[in-house]
């Protein structure tokens, strides 16, 4: 079964005494759409699994609540905390945001780590790449990125040793 599924994130806490959950979506994945009458499939820690209904769906305070079909008890949610969140891999109200975590960086040809994190610092995307003992920030403008290669996930940089003492070594 967990074959034609899609692991999107997990049941975190309760909120309310009305058998409400706080769901946690993985990092990677946004909603992008209604998902409201949408099938849950939640996963315990025996690996059982339960098919839900997703009857109500908002945002509190940056978390995400959800009301799923016949959890109308605090009890009834508390046996849900800690369960594993799927939905089928058909499924269009999640996507699966971009990343270029993973993707190797090269320098005049020459491996130099893969990226191993990412972030905006509200000017511009970086990317950090792991170097034997040595972790870097690059900025993702085209001073230091020469050419990304998203179909063989490759990065092809310049200019890093104003970044690093790579050029050292």
């Amino acid at each position: 079964m967990l074959n034609n599924l899609k692991k999107i994130g997990k049941i975190v806490a309760t909120h309310g005494l009305k058998g409400e959950l706080k769901f946690k979506i993985e990092d990677n994945l946004i909603l992008d759409g209604e998902i409201q009458k949408e099938q849950f499939f939640l996963e315990n820690s025996s690996k059982n699994l339960d098919v839900f209904e997703v009857e109500k769906s908002y945002f509190l305070n940056k978390k995400h609540i959800i009301a799923l079909e016949d959890i109308d008890t605090i009890e009834k949610a508390q046996k849900l905390v800690n369960n594993t969140v799927y939905v089928k891999k058909d499924s269009e109200f999640i996507v699966e945001e971009f990343s270029y975590v993973g993707f190797e960086c090269f320098v005049n040809n020459k491996s130099y780590g893969k990226v191993i994190e990412e972030m905006f610092n509200g000017a511009h995307d970086l990317i950090k790449i792991k170097y034997e003992n040595e972790n870097i920030w690059v900025p993702c403008v085209d001073f230091y990125i020469k050419e990304i290669d998203e179909e063989n996930e490759k990065i092809y940089l310049k200019e890093i040793e104003v970044l690093s003492n790579w050029s050292s070594q």
